[in-house]
């Protein structure tokens, strides 16, 4: 015969309340987060990109001028470069040729390339260009990763810039 035990009544929970108290903590551990992240986002997007072309945009604005008969010059030369920027392991090797109107080699130039990286100045690189034959300035850039980079060329003769160029390039392994 089967024997009936009476039933154990179930525990029971006391009805969840929310109190003003976890209210707070709840709105102080949301803003907390929200404040720690958008302090961490400022931080990383600061570093790798401060915003800042140009020191001056003052002094800037007083070489527009000089700027602009300085083209107008160069446009007038008509000079034709072709530059060319090969892999060649971890580094490159940046070349120009430089002839005039009529397609002569244009020498004795100090020759800077500058390849710009476009979220960081800290990945800049610098070489001043050799001529190692009449029109041909080359130079080698030791350490130098795949990607989009801005190629900028500046041609001087003693102190007078005669020939700037700016160009977009994508190097790939």
């Amino acid at each position: 015969m089967p024997i009936d035990l009476p039933a154990q009544p179930a525990r029971q929970r006391p009805p969840f309340e929310l109190s003003g108290r976890m209210v707070l903590f709840a709105m102080v551990a949301f803003f907390a987060v929200v404040a720690g992240v958008n302090a961490i986002m400022m931080t990383a997007a600061i570093r790798t990109m401060p915003g800042v072309d140009v020191k001056s945009a003052y002094e800037t604005s007083q070489r527009f001028n000089g700027e602009i008969a300085r083209m107008h010059a160069q446009a007038e030369r008509g000079w034709q470069a072709q530059a060319r920027v090969e892999r060649k392991g971890d580094g490159a090797t940046v070349t120009l040729n430089l002839r005039d109107h009529s397609g002569v080699a244009v020498v004795g130039l100090g020759v800077e390339a500058k390849l710009q990286h476009p979220a960081s100045r800290q990945e800049d690189r610098e070489a001043n260009l050799v001529e190692i034959a009449p029109g041909l300035y080359t130079a080698q850039i030791p350490t130098l990763h795949r990607g989009a980079w801005t190629l900028a060329v500046e041609a001087k003769r003693d102190t007078e810039t005669l020939f700037i160029s700016r160009s977009r390039i994508q190097l790939v392994e």
